[in-house]
């Protein structure tokens, strides 16, 4: 019997989360989309060079909120290199900028996939369910990386660079979760599922990335209502049940 795309896509997808399962912590360094942007090691140690370098830029653009507001010099002195081990591994900052984003992303995208491994919502439903998964998931994923976030959000948007590793990454992000949640929804056809889970997420990541980069209100990134209302977004505009908490923590469907 022919294989649908509906159940072969499925089935990539938790083959792919049960491997993440396995791994563990072991988390990939960098996806095919940056492997141009940081050269090979001339040496074993200077992976660790390499981590630390990550490291230190990571936390300088989660601490600042913007990649104009520290150096080379300022990324070099806290992972305890210098500026030759740096131009051993990268071509310049914009390179490196990328990499470190694409690592964050990599995690964020193991997260996911770890998610739908071990969670049985995923497979089972219903659709209500897995919509509180997914804004869940990007929430924290802001919360944890709100600096980092910002400061690529502003970067990406300031420069209109070619190379946005955020959208990228994303598109990698959805492609995970939109057959689970598109597969709940059976009284629709499978092209207008797939359009409107890729559209509500679309309305969850572009209603935190405006809280990340101009915070309008009223509601707000640590509000603890925010996730009960992006959930009520989604669902409304899916047509589906609306969670609620009773008290105790107890789902409530009306």
């Amino acid at each position: 019997m022919p294989t649908s795309p509906k159940s072969t896509s499925r089935r990539t997808a938790v083959t792919r989360a049960r491997s993440a399962s396995q791994r563990g912590a072991r988390l990939p360094v960098a996806s095919k989309e940056a492997e141009g942007l940081v050269r090979r090691p001339l040496q074993s140690r200077s992976e660790q060079s390499l981590a630390n370098m990550v490291a230190a830029c990571r936390a300088l653009a989660e601490q600042r909120g913007n990649l104009d507001d520290f150096s080379l010099g300022e990324v070099v002195a806290a992972a305890k290199t210098s500026i030759g081990a740096f131009y051993a591994r990268f071509k310049d900052k914009e390179a490196m900028l990328a990499y470190v984003l694409d690592v964050v992303l990599g995690e964020a995208e193991q997260v996911a996939l770890r998610s739908i491994a071990e969670n049985t919502v995923w497979q089972t439903g219903p659709a209500e369910a897995i919509v509180e998964r997914i804004v869940h998931f990007y929430l924290s994923q802001y919360r944890e990386n709100r600096g980092l976030f910002g400061a690529f959000l502003r970067h990406y948007t300031a420069r209109g660079l070619e190379l946005n590793l955020m959208r990228t990454a994303n598109r990698r992000i959805i492609g995970l979760i939109e057959p689970w949640l598109a597969s709940q929804l059976r009284d629709r056809s499978r092209p207008v599922a797939i359009f409107e889970v890729r559209t509500a997420i679309q309305f969850v990541v572009g209603t935190l990335s405006n809280i990340l980069l101009h915070d309008p209100g009223p509601l707000h990134l640590d509000d603890e209502a925010i996730e009960q209302h992006l959930n009520r977004m989604a669902t409304r505009y899916l047509g589906l049940p609306e969670v609620r908490l009773a008290r105790g923590g107890r789902r409530l469907t009306r």
